[in-house]
C-alpha cells in the first residue's frame, strides 16, 4: 500500500472509523497511547433559546471520578461520522461533545440556514456544558471547514474557552465567498448542492455537469430593491436580522412570502451583504478572542486569504496568550487534497492529516501541560519549488521586498505565441494589448483554489492556447527567486461596456514549457472602488484596477519563467460577468472588447513579494 493510500484511509477512519481502527490511528497520528475506555451518550437533545432542540453526543472516559476538559465540534454533515475523533480524545482524558447544527440530521429545526444561527447556537451550547458535571470550565473547540467556522462563532467574549483549532477555514468568510466583487460560483453552488444531498432539511443548489449555455452568468443591477444601507446590517441579531430584511421588503412580521427564499438569495450575491452581515464576517471581534489558536491552511484552500487574515489579527489585536500563541501552518494542499505533484517529497497529505488532530494543543491549554508547543515558531510555512518546510516569526514576512514586475509586448500578447513579456523594466511607449471576452465562451477554471474538484496545481496549456487570454512571460531565472506573501496587480484597462471583470493569474513556467498555477484574482468594474456604492464603466475610458491575488509561497528555480495571464474570467470558481450591467434581464449578455494598457503613463504591474 502506497503512503498516499494509506493517508487517504485514515482520513476516511478518522471521518467514519470503528473501534477497532482507533489503535492503528492513534498510532499513525502519533498520538499518546490510550489512557481510557471510552462512555459515549447519544443524541442528547440540547434546547436552544427558541426552543429548538439540538442532538449532542458526549463522549468521555468511563471511568472519569470527576469533571473533565471538554473538545466542542458541531457541523452540518451528520456528528456520526466523527465519532473516531470522539473515541480518541475521551481515550487521552478529555471529554469530547459533537452536535448537529440546527435543521441538519438528528437535530431539529425547518430549515438549514448557513453561517446565521452558529453563533448563538453554539453559545446556548456552552452555557448547557457549563451546568454539566463533566465540564470542568476548560473548553477547546477542533474542526476542519465549517467545523472551523461553528469555532469562530463562539470565540468571542466566552470566558470558558482555552484553545481553538480551527483548520481549512476562517472566521471572515466573506473573503471566500467574494473576490474582488466577483461570486465564488463553484464553491458556494457545489458545496450548497452537495449538503442538499445528504441532509433532505439543507436548500439544495443544482450543480454538476456546467451548462455553458445558461448557467452562472452575472448580470444584477446596480444596488438591490432596498430601502436599507448596507452598514445597517452589522451587528444584528437573528431576531433583529430578519425583522430588517422583512421591513426592507415590504413584508409584515410573521410573514413570509412564497419568493422570500429567492430574494434573500438574491441579496447574497451583492457583496457588501457579505461584508457587513455578522454571519459571515467576524468584523473586529478578535480583540475579544481570550484563546490561542492553531490554525491549519494550505496555499490552494479555499479560505487561505481569509485564514492569514484571521491570523495576523490574532496577533495583532487578541489580548495575552490568546494574541502571544496564535500559531498557524500553511502547506501545498487545497481543502483536504490537492497537493502539487512536484511537492509531494516534501509535504504529503499524511502530514496534513496529521496537523488535523495535534492532542499536545489541547494538553498544552486545557490541562496546563508543560509540553512546549507554545515555544514553537508562530508561522511553519512549506515553499513550493524549494519544497521545503520553514519556520518564520510573522506574516506578512518582515524582510519582504515588494518588487513590481512590468507588461511588455509589442501589441499581441494574447496566448502563449504571442509577444507578451514581464520584466521589471519600467514600460515606455508600448502599444496596447486588445481581446474579446464573450460571456458564453468564458476560459474555463483549471486548477487553483476550489472546494473538491479541479483542486491544486495544473498545467495551463489549455488556457494559454486561447486568444481571448493575454500572455507576459519573463525571461528564464539566472538564479533561485522566491516569492512569499501577499500579491496584487495594478492593471490600466478599458472595456466596450459598461460593466466587466478582469482576472489575473500567477504561474511557474518550468523549462519543459509546463506552466503551474500558483494564485489568481479578479475585480469586477462595478466594485473598484467600493463593494457598497458601486458605479457602472464609461465604455472606452482608461481605469486603474488594483487585483488582490491570494497569497503564495513559490520559488522559481533557476530556469524557471514567472507568468502572469490577464483574461476576464475564470468559470466556473467565480459567476461570469454579462457585461451588462444589469440591464435587459439576467439572461442579457453582451460581448465586450477588452483593452489592455501597459505604457509610461499606464504602466500595469504584477506586485511579487520577494523574499531575498
Amino acid at each position: 500500500m502506497t503512503r498516499k493510500i494509506f493517508a487517504a484511509l485514515i482520513l476516511a477512519v478518522m471521518l467514519t472509523g470503528t473501534s477497532a481502527c482507533y489503535r492503528i490511528m492513534g498510532s499513525y497520528l502519533e498520538l499518546t497511547p490510550p489512557e481510557h475506555r471510552v462512555k459515549a451518550t447519544a443524541n442528547i437533545m440540547v434546547p436552544m433559546r427558541d426552543g429548538v432542540r439540538l442532538a449532542t453526543d458526549v463522549y468521555e472516559p468511563a471511568d472519569r471520578v470527576g469533571p473533565l476538559p471538554v473538545v466542542m465540534t458541531r457541523l452540518p454533515y451528520n456528528k456520526d461520522y466523527i465519532r473516531s475523533v470522539g473515541e480518541l480524545m475521551a481515550q487521552r482524558g478529555y471529554v469530547f461533545v459533537a452536535q448537529d447544527c440546527r435543521a441538519t440530521f438528528h437535530s431539529e429545526g425547518d430549515v438549514f440556514v448557513p453561517m446565521v444561527y452558529e453563533r448563538e447556537d453554539g453559545m446556548d451550547t456552552v452555557k448547557w456544558m457549563a451546568d454539566q458535571e463533566w465540564f470542568n470550565g476548560s473548553l477547546g473547540t477542533w474542526g476542519p471547514s465549517y467545523l472551523g467556522l461553528t469555532q469562530w462563532a463562539v470565540a468571542a467574549d466566552n470566558p470558558y474557552l482555552k484553545a481553538m483549532y480551527p483548520q481549512i477555514t476562517t472566521a471572515s468568510l466573506s473573503n471566500a465567498i467574494f473576490l474582488g466583487g466577483a461570486f465564488s460560483y463553484r464553491l458556494s453552488t457545489g458545496w450548497s448542492a452537495g449538503v442538499g444531498k445528504q441532509n433532505d432539511k439543507a436548500l439544495p443548489i443544482p450543480s454538476g455537469k456546467l451548462d455553458l449555455a445558461n448557467e452562472g452568468f452575472f448580470n444584477a443591477p446596480l444596488q438591490p430593491d432596498l430601502n436599507l444601507k448596507w452598514e445597517e446590517l452589522s451587528g444584528l441579531s437573528i431576531a433583529q436580522l430578519n425583522a430588517k430584511m422583512a421591513e426592507a421588503m415590504g413584508i409584515g412580521q410573521g410573514q413570509v412570502p412564497p419568493d422570500f427564499v429567492q430574494k434573500m438569495i438574491g441579496y447574497m450575491n451583492y457583496p457588501a451583504f457579505a461584508e457587513y452581515a455578522d454571519a459571515f464576517n467576524f468584523h473586529d471581534q478578535y480583540n475579544k478572542v481570550g484563546a490561542p489558536a492553531l490554525m491549519i491552511s494550505g496555499w490552494y484552500d479555499i479560505f487561505v486569504e481569509g485564514q492569514l487574515h484571521d491570523f495576523s489579527r490574532m496577533r495583532q489585536s487578541a489580548p495575552g496568550d490568546a494574541g502571544k500563541y496564535t500559531r498557524i501552518i500553511i502547506g501545498p494542499w487545497g481543502h483536504v487534497s490537492g497537493v502539487r505533484k512536484d511537492a509531494v517529497q516534501g509535504a504529503k497529505l499524511s502530514t496534513m492529516i496529521k496537523d488535523l488532530l495535534v492532542l499536545k494543543w489541547y494538553d498544552r491549554w486545557l490541562k496546563g501541560i508543560d509540553n512546549g508547543i507554545e515555544k514553537e515558531a508562530p508561522v511553519k510555512l512549506y515553499v513550493m519549488g524549494k519544497n521545503v518546510w520553514r519556520d518564520e516569526n510573522e506574516w506578512p514576512l518582515a524582510r519582504t521586498q515588494y518588487v513590481k514586475w512590468f507588461l511588455h509586448s509589442q501589441g499581441r500578447a494574447n496566448s502563449v505565441t504571442g509577444n507578451g513579456s514581464l520584466s521589471t523594466r519600467e514600460p515606455a511607449a508600448e502599444q496596447s494589448d486588445r481581446f474579446t471576452y464573450d460571456p458564453k465562451n468564458p476560459v474555463l477554471t483549471a486548477g487553483g483554489n476550489n472546494l473538491l474538484e479541479d483542486v491544486g496545481a495544473r498545467d495551463q496549456k489549455d488556457v494559454e492556447k486561447r486568444d481571448d487570454v493575454l500572455i507576459f512571460t519573463s525571461a528564464p531565472m539566472t538564479q533561485d527567486y522566491e516569492a512569499t506573501g501577499p500579491v496584487t496587480a495594478v492593471i490600466y484597462a478599458a472595456s466596450s461596456a459598461v460593466d466587466t471583470d478582469f482576472t489575473v493569474k500567477l504561474c511557474d513556467v518550468f523549462p519543459d514549457g509546463m506552466s503551474l498555477n500558483l494564485t489568481e484574482g479578479i475585480i469586477r468594474a462595478r466594485y473598484r472602488d467600493s463593494i457598497t456604492e458601486p458605479s457602472l464603466l464609461e465604455p472606452g475610458m482608461v481605469y486603474e484596477y488594483r487585483i488582490k491575488l491570494w497569497p503564495t509561497s513559490n520559488c522559481f528555480r533557476k530556469g524557471h519563467r514567472i507568468r502572469i495571464q490577464v483574461a476576464s474570467s475564470s468559470f466556473p470558481r467565480f459567476d461570469r460577468n454579462a457585461n451588462a450591467g444589469g440591464e435587459g434581464g439576467a439572461m442579457n449578455v453582451i460581448v465586450a472588447e477588452q483593452t489592455i494598457y501597459h505604457d509610461a503613463r499606464h504602466p500595469s504591474y504584477i506586485l511579487l513579494p520577494e523574499i531575498p
